[in-house]
């Protein structure tokens, strides 16, 4: 299968490097080009050439580059990245979502429109309109999402851990 042209995918190795290397072989074979989430120059570059890069935003990565916005009305460290990436490059941010179809043969890819106004000049505020995209997609299919993962282990100002 030939790389979806101009299309990176970010993403953060894992711990297992056999896992990791067959990963990353699968990704080579799907995408033009692979950034490690921590490769901002490569983010860039990608974004100010005009060309699309898919991530992640509900992420917790601690207090570093994250504002403490609500996710399903509880306060969550969201990463600002999205807001900063499109301000640095004028790249225009459109969700993404893929929801499993019913009968398992295959997933439905829901592109949103291009987000007006954004960035708003207002981190917190675009932080938080992002996690309510977020919320509204995640409430179309809730068993898909990855409620497994630690959304609320970072908290605001040493409040008592969930985790």
């Amino acid at each position: 299968m030939a790389p979806l042209a101009s299309f990176a995918v970010m993403y953060r190795p894992a711990k297992n490097k056999v896992f990791d290397a067959l990963a990353y072989h699968y990704r080579k074979n799907l995408y033009a080009k692979i950034i490690a989430r921590h490769d901002l120059r490569g983010m860039l570059t990608w974004l100010k050439a005009n060309q699309v890069i898919w991530y992640t935003p509900d992420v917790d990565a601690g207090t570093k580059n994250s504002v403490f916005v609500p996710f399903f009305g509880v306060p969550a460290a969201s990463i600002t990245a999205t807001t900063r990436l499109a301000d640095m490059t004028q790249a225009a941010v459109m969700p993404i979502f893929f929801y499993r179809r019913d009968d398992f043969s295959g997933y439905d890819i829901c592109i949103e429109p291009m987000l007006e106004n954004f960035p708003s000049g207002n981190i917190e505020h675009d932080t938080l309109r992002i996690n309510q995209i977020i919320e509204t997609a995640v409430r179309k299919k809730p068993e898909e999402y990855l409620w497994q993962y630690k959304r609320f282990k970072t908290r605001p100002n040493n409040e008592k851990r969930f985790y």
